[in-house]
């Protein structure tokens, strides 16, 4: 009798084991099938077959490392940045840097020379090339212009390339920017003749820009002004030609980025030999320093400091005319050379407000101004070249 019992129990216990082996089974294999979810809110859908949760708690990680009080700790002396509220339109339009919006500025003069001086100018075909004067003159010169400087101010030159292939923007460079910031002409630009007579009207030195080849020509092409890397300096110097004559005053050209290596240096040589014997500037403002190293006597020429062709937030423009005030105090001069997008525009309008006013040292003295707070000056592209 006793050993039917041990039986009966033995049994008893053999199904109780396998069935928790069975249920730790069907548990491990329902716990590795389980999908792997990106976050909290994609297994609540899961687990609702897809519709839409009436509520959502996201909770902390178990794996989190600090608390939000810690978190809060940490951040207690981090600046609080307060973004404007956007509740309408107007709201929105308010942050978007629209260049229509800035008010033209007041009592530009213009240039002692608006259309192109005769005595500068070498018709070939239908083009009119700036040449050296009979007597000896310079289109640089000529169609420049000199400022003063008061003493302790560093000096800020600006010029804006690209310009006249939007509309909207070229009225804004030509109106809303200060007379000392120069304007560069694309080869494509519209109507360049008019908008060069119209910029100088308003006092803003005109120049156009030299187009290198492109770095990359299966994702961008210059077009058919800029320089080729399959033509001969025949082929390029007739490009340069038609880029150098756009119609109106042209004081020199404004190099834009793009192949300059030991390849290409023969030929841009030339090319900046051509510039000198037009009497015309240069400013290299490339990514690199092959072309600054080509020394060509009398040429007169200058290196950008600051070249502003990408990065456009507001964060990385404030960074390089940070740069730039710098680099004017510890040389006494910073030339910057920008694509005018809306938001660099409106960066250097902002900009330019901070410049403190020159004052001589009598007005200064009868105003009781003792510091100068930001003692940075505009002055025209012109007055920065130097002549080899």
């Amino acid at each position: 009798m006793q050993s039917v019992k041990k039986k009966k129990y033995l049994v008893i216990l053999i199904l109780l084991t396998a069935a928790v082996v069975l249920l730790a089974g069907y548990f491990s294999a329902s716990q590795k099938s389980a999908p792997q979810y990106l976050s909290k809110i994609d297994k609540i859908m899961f687990d609702k077959k897809n519709q839409s949760p009436k509520f959502i708690l996201t909770l902390p990680d178990k794996n989190t490392k600090t608390s939000s009080r810690q978190e809060s700790a940490k951040d207690i002396h981090k600046p609080v940045k307060v973004e404007k509220k956007i509740e309408t339109v107007d709201d929105l339009l308010d942050i978007i840097p629209i260049v229509s919006r800035l008010p033209a500025v007041k009592g530009q003069a213009p240039l002692p020379v608006i259309e192109p001086d005769g005595n500068l100018v070498e018709k070939e075909d239908s083009l009119l090339l700036p040449q050296i004067g009979s007597d000896g003159q310079k289109p640089w010169v000529r169609y420049g212009r000199q400022a003063e400087v008061q003493p302790k101010f560093y000096r800020v030159a600006v010029v804006l390339k690209n310009i006249g292939l939007d509309k909207g923007v070229t009225d804004a460079a030509i109106t809303a920017m200060p007379s000392e910031v120069a304007l560069s002409f694309s080869p494509y630009a519209v109507d360049a003749a008019a908008r060069i007579k119209e910029a100088r009207t308003a006092g803003h030195e005109t120049y156009t820009d030299l187009l290198l080849a492109s770095r990359d020509v299966l994702k961008s092409d210059n077009g058919p002004l800029a320089m080729s890397l399959t033509l001969d300096f025949a082929g390029n110097l007739e490009r340069l030609k038609k880029a150098l004559a756009p119609g109106g005053a042209i004081g020199g050209m404004i190099v834009n980025d793009g192949i300059a290596d030991q390849d290409t240096r023969e030929q841009l040589e030339k090319i900046l030999q051509e510039l000198k014997n037009r009497g015309v500037l240069m400013v290299d403002a490339t990514s690199n320093n092959e072309i600054n190293t080509i020394s060509v006597p009398g040429l007169a020429r200058k290196k950008a400091d600051i070249v502003i062709d990408d990065g456009f937030d507001r964060e990385s423009l404030a960074q390089r005319l940070t740069a730039a005030e710098r680099i004017a105090q510890n040389n006494g001069l910073v030339v910057i050379a920008a694509t005018p997008k809306p938001v660099v525009i409106t960066a250097l309008s902002e900009w330019f407000k901070t410049f403190s006013p020159q004052l001589s040292y009598e007005e200064m003295k009868e105003q009781n101004i003792t510091t100068i707070e930001r003692p940075f000056a505009l002055v025209p592209l012109s007055n920065t070249v130097v002549e080899e």
